[in-house]
């Protein structure tokens, strides 16, 4: 299953369906700001509600392990699993001897999409309306994890007048949506977004998220502040990856 707001439309497919990915590195618990690294390098993990969704970012696609796997990292996470547990685990590539590493998340509490915002200056508009017909090309031609890992290693700090800054582009972004075919362009926008953020010394994030019965959709946030949607369509889905 690829990555994109169609994802949505369908179950991501168990391992007895389709060969699981075997390695992995980060993994999600059910709080929102703990993502641990006990997967391989592009492996993430979120469980909800006792259902664990695998995000492969190198094949860029979603999937969720077999009923046996799950259970025995069920265990494993719980800290009760046993010697069974650790070989299957270690046989599917799910666990791995890696350090920990924390990534911080922050919950979402406001979007600028729901708070009046001043009219956005036409020239920014085009800017955004170019960027997202980059990002959809890019997405057509290149891997997702060549495009993440770029938005990884460009510099993300924070510039003068930043705040006033993300507010137009949030603005520009939003009347460019006049303009730009919307349906099912979440990953497009995001990376469009990000990309003029950084370029314009504002830090931000791009944040992928899921939800049960599945559901997939990416979005950008500034700190605690939603800049692409809606908060209420954000708090549908728990955070699995983010860059």
């Amino acid at each position: 299953m690829s990555i994109s707001c169609s994802a949505a439309a369908s179950r991501p497919t168990t391992d007895s369906e389709r060969r699981a990915v075997l390695c992995g590195a980060p993994l999600l618990s059910s709080a929102p700001t703990d993502m641990i690294s006990l997967l391989r390098p592009g492996l993430y993990c979120r469980e909800i509600d006792g259902d664990f969704i695998m995000f492969d970012l190198h094949a860029d696609r979603y999937f969720m392990p077999a009923a046996a796997a799950a259970d025995a990292l069920a265990r494993f996470l719980a800290g009760t699993g046993d010697a069974g547990d650790d070989m299957l685990l270690r046989a599917r590539g799910l666990i791995t001897e890696a350090r920990p590493e924390q990534v911080e998340i922050a919950p979402a509490t406001a979007s600028l999409v729901d708070m009046p915002l001043a009219p956005a200056p036409l020239c920014m508009t085009i800017v955004s309306v170019s960027a997202q017909a980059r990002a959809r090309r890019d997405l057509r031609r290149r891997k997702i994890c060549d495009i993440v890992r770029r938005l990884a290693e460009t510099p993300d700090a924070d510039a003068p007048g930043s705040a006033h800054i993300t507010h137009e582009v949030a603005a520009a972004f939003l009347r460019a949506r006049r303009h730009v075919h919307a349906t099912d362009q979440c990953l497009a926008r995001g990376i469009a977004m990000k990309r003029i953020l950084t370029r314009r010394g504002c830090s931000s994030s791009l944040v992928f998220g899921v939800s049960m019965p599945f559901a997939a959709h990416c979005w950008v946030q500034a700190g605690a502040t939603v800049l692409t949607d809606p908060l209420d369509v954000v708090l549908r889905y728990q955070p699995i990856f983010a860059v």
